[in-house]
């Protein structure tokens, strides 16, 4: 009775599924078989809580072993699914092309193509263009890579389920998931900080140019006017409240990029001939395009969960619906950077959004800065909860009594969304060297430093492969981080 229920790795993402897995890891070899799943059909594979299970629901419970907190009888209901639903659950087959092809594309699209444009200023335009495009490469061989990590232990260790944080344990023991752990709460957190930021400006320009709020007074005010905003929403223990929330943040998104490209353009039409003030290579500054590239292709967080997701028939075409869809993004990517720099030049901002007309002449970009601040609010609980699972994994030992223990629980979520608020203050003014000093010192190992390092232990092969790899993340990390601290005044 215990494992009945249990099917592909990807059901583990329901409270209690580590447990099962484990049973049935250590059933002996006497024939006993595990039924297989029964295949969803297609508009429930690309439903909201399907593409939300797939994009976070592996990734935290795999890797942050969620769902020990719940009660006896709340471990009988999935992590997607409703209560009243929880006995008639049935294992399902694994995700589509499509659905993986979208997974993967909200992996990559977020805060970080807005920060684009700045950064191919800081860069040039085909420097820019050409890091892009470097960094999207490298990052793809080095997602590979951890496939194949992932690949290599599944076959010699019996797992079910692979994580990141697995790999590393298994390549070098506590140190190799500590170290991708803390890496993965750092990137994390800078994310946070950087949506905190992103939404101050905005909402700032909103008030400033339509009710004629100083600014001065609405940088402090609305970073941490944030923080009882995201309290509520951090204290959600279930996912699948976000998964209606999750995706209409995706179309406000989509909605943003689409309206500032088609100003873009237009600015682009109506420019005087010769009025293009951008260069092909800035050689003050493009250490600091280093760091925006890593931080808009950092995505490796959710490959193995992506690829554990997937139904096993269609595995292996992973690598091709991988690079086929980081091609597309990274077309689309250099079309919107390179597009806006173009338009603006020397004026590019920090966040593009910014560039768009007067909020207090233009109702379309009132309309913008809002639906964009909108989404990241949204999105906000998501990016936390990889950090909130980690630390409290180790600062909350599992208790049978729930009461008090959840609130000590809340309160440290409610400091970690403070701790966000703090560094986001500090930080408000050097938005582009905040983001470049996450992608080039936070990401940049999780993305090319730590796949490398693990394949050469784990798969004993491509040894001076990875060792240019290695040597590229960490002359990437170093320029890139040194650039963006030193030019931070």
């Amino acid at each position: 009775m215990l494992y009945k229920d249990v099917g592909k790795a990807s059901d583990l993402v329901q409270p209690g599924g580590f447990r099962r897995d484990h049973v049935i890891s250590n059933l002996p070899n006497d024939g006993v078989s595990i039924p297989s799943h029964m295949q969803v059909s297609f508009l429930t594979s690309i439903g909201p809580n399907s593409l939300l299970q797939s994009a976070y629901g592996n990734f935290v419970a795999d890797t942050l072993h969620l769902g020990e907190e719940y009660t006896e009888d709340e471990e009988l209901i999935p992590l997607f699914g409703s209560p009243d639903k929880a006995k008639g659950v049935r294992s399902t087959g694994g995700a589509s092309v499509l659905q993986t092809t979208f997974t993967i594309v909200k992996s990559f699209i977020g805060s970080g193509i807005l920060f684009l444009p700045k950064g191919f200023q800081n860069g040039g335009m085909l420097f820019s263009i050409a890091g892009l495009c470097a960094s999207a490469a490298l990052s793809t061989f080095c997602m590979l890579r951890l496939v194949e990590c992932s690949n290599v232990v599944m076959r010699s260790h019996s797992h079910h389920s692979i994580s990141y944080g697995v790999v590393g344990e298994k390549a070098f023991g506590s140190i190799g998931r500590l170290a991708v752990n803390v890496s993965l709460v750092l990137s994390q957190l800078g994310f946070c900080c950087s949506y905190l930021i992103f939404v101050q400006q905005n909402i700032g320009q909103v008030l400033h140019y339509v009710f004629n709020v100083r600014s001065s007074v609405a940088a402090w005010t609305l970073i941490f006017l944030q923080v009882p905003l995201y309290t509520p929403l951090v204290w959600v223990r279930h996912l699948e409240y976000f998964a209606i929330t999750n995706l209409f943040a995706d179309v406000l998104i989509l909605f943003g990029l689409l309206y500032m490209l088609t100003y873009t353009i237009e600015t682009l039409e109506s420019a005087p001939a010769g009025s293009s003030t951008w260069e092909y290579f800035n050689a003050d500054n493009w250490a600091m395009f280093l760091g925006v590239a890593i931080y808009c292709f950092e995505g490796i967080g959710l490959v193995l969960p992506t690829y554990d997701s997937m139904d096993d028939k269609i595995k292996h075409k992973f690598p091709t619906i991988l690079t086929s869809t980081v091609i597309f993004l990274v077309a689309f990517s250099s079309l919107f950077g390179g597009a806006v720099y173009a338009a603006f030049g020397q004026n590019t901002q920090s966040a593009v959004t910014l560039n768009l007309p007067n909020a207090g002449e233009s109702t379309g970009t009132v309309i913008v800065l809002l639906t964009y601040s909108l989404a990241l609010i949204l999105t906000f609980p998501l990016m936390l909860y990889p950090v909130i699972n980690i630390l409290e994994s180790n600062l909350f030992p599992h208790q049978r009594v729930k009461g008090f223990w959840r609130w000590k629980k809340n309160g440290f979520r409610f400091a970690l969304v403070c701790l966000t608020a703090i560094i986001g203050y500090f930080g408000k003014d050097k938005l582009d060297n905040f983001v470049a000093i996450i992608g080039g010192f936070c990401s940049v190992p999780l993305t090319f430093i730590y796949p490398c390092i693990f394949h050469s232990r784990l798969a004993k092969s491509g040894h001076v492969v990875n060792g240019v790899v290695i040597v590229i993340g960490l002359l990437t990390m170093v320029f890139a981080t040194h650039q963006a601290v030193s030019t931070w005044n």
